[in-house]
């Protein structure tokens, strides 16, 4: 009579029969994927919890002027209210973005920086020192900075 040891001894389940249809190398590929979404889990976590990853801050929370020129930089307002006109050789732009949006009786312009933008700070017409600051919102690279000429 042959005596087994104890021990326990690990089987593939895809070599056992235990998961039909899975291969190893299928079975390999799930546990790294599970493995990566438990780091990627515990680092976001961690961020949390120490401060490294926090909810988007605004120089302003959007108020009626703000949100009507975000209104126009993030979406297009159809060829009555924003037209596309073309400047330079055949380089078409919303004219919000050239000539800014008239809310009240004040004319706000967006920047869209880094992305390009055609809003006179961003060509070059007005300098910082000439702008009034209304607001920025959003993260990069998808941030709106609202001003009007002082």
């Amino acid at each position: 009579m042959e005596r087994q040891s104890g021990a326990f001894h690990w089987r593939e389940p895809w070599s056992s029969g235990l998961l039909p249809g899975w291969n190893g190398q299928l079975f390999r590929v799930a546990r790294l994927g599970l493995a990566i979404l438990i780091v990627v889990g515990a680092s976001m976590v961690i961020g949390v919890a120490t401060g490294l990853i926090s909810p988007s801050t605004s120089a302003a929370a959007p108020s009626s002027p703000v949100s009507e020129v975000l209104s126009y930089a993030t979406t297009w307002r159809g060829s009555v209210d924003d037209p596309v006109i073309t400047i330079g050789p055949g380089l078409p732009v919303k004219s919000s973005n050239y000539r800014g949006v008239v809310v009240g009786n004040t004319r706000y312009f967006y920047n869209l920086a880094p992305r390009q933008s055609y809003d006179p700070l961003a060509r070059g017409e007005v300098t910082a020192d000439q702008v009034q600051l209304v607001a920025v919102v959003g993260d990069l690279p998808n941030r709106v900075m609202v001003y009007a000429l002082k």
